[in-house]
């Protein structure tokens, strides 16, 4: 069996797929780029608006995956601020350190309260439910528009989401910002960012909620199936885990001891 290899510097954009999120795409963007590219560059290349080409950018900034500078100037006018990719081989310090504190925290929580998942779902809903909108009162929003800006939130936070509507609405994740955590303690990061997901359909008054979860289902690619459940309260996802050996295997991957 083969086993797939996760880099010792895990930057989030090196997904086994094609399919990428937004920020993946401005990522390789930017790196592909002979000189450094301003935010109407980004922004017509990918085909989004400004403002939204700006947030990812200085996202990518703050996690050490760009750099920026202000353009020299040459003429009159206020000069363009102006980003390039740094490489992937690079170590991103910050990131580096927040994930390895990520893994600290979850192996103390995995080790300590086994039969954790319902918690990590309670805590994922609160945090989903921070982190979206609210609508405003009386404010109704169909279920594309809702998935839309659930998909949108997912991809802000490196997920890599795609929605599948045929024939069942579900999610694919092809990118798991914590794959190393979720592959050693599933019930504490997979049931909270299950739980992320279900807060904030809740906030955005869907009818639906992620029931069932299924991680890793192939390399770089969690399923999380979506079904209406009206009034029902949701109090932790259906885990299918990869069978015995295929765990065994991903946990080698990722060097768990």
């Amino acid at each position: 069996m083969t086993t797939r290899a996760i880099p010792s510097i895990y930057d989030g954009t090196t997904g086994g797929t094609s399919h990428g999120g937004r920020r993946t795409h401005i990522i390789q963007i930017l790196r592909d780029a002979k000189e450094p590219l301003s935010v109407a560059d980004v922004a017509q290349t990918v085909g989004v608006h400004v403002n939204t080409a700006r947030f990812h950018l200085e996202s990518l900034v703050d996690a050490g995956l760009a750099t920026r500078e202000t353009e020299p100037r040459q003429a009159p006018g206020r000069r363009r601020i102006l980003y390039s990719g740094t490489l992937p081989n690079q170590t991103h310090e910050r990131a580096q350190g927040y994930r390895l504190l990520a893994e600290i925290l979850t192996a103390t929580i995995a080790a300590k309260c086994p039969d954790v998942g319902e918690d990590m779902h309670e805590v994922g809903m609160e945090w989903g439910r921070y982190l979206t909108s609210r609508p405003a009162p009386f404010e109704v929003f169909d279920e594309d528009e809702i998935a839309e800006r659930v998909v949108d939130k997912l991809d802000a936070l490196w997920f890599a989401p795609e929605l599948v509507t045929e024939p069942d609405r579900h999610l694919l994740l092809h990118n798991c910002p914590f794959i190393r955590s979720a592959v050693r303690a599933p019930q504490v990061v997979c049931q909270l960012h299950a739980g992320m997901i279900n807060g904030s359909l809740e906030e955005l008054r869907s009818s639906l909620r992620v029931t069932d979860l299924w991680p890793e289902v192939q390399p770089h690619l969690c399923r999380a199936d979506l079904r209406a459940v009206g009034g029902r309260t949701i109090d932790r996802v259906t885990l299918h885990l990869p069978p015995p050996d295929r765990q065994t295997v991903l946990s080698e991957a990722v060097g768990t001891p």
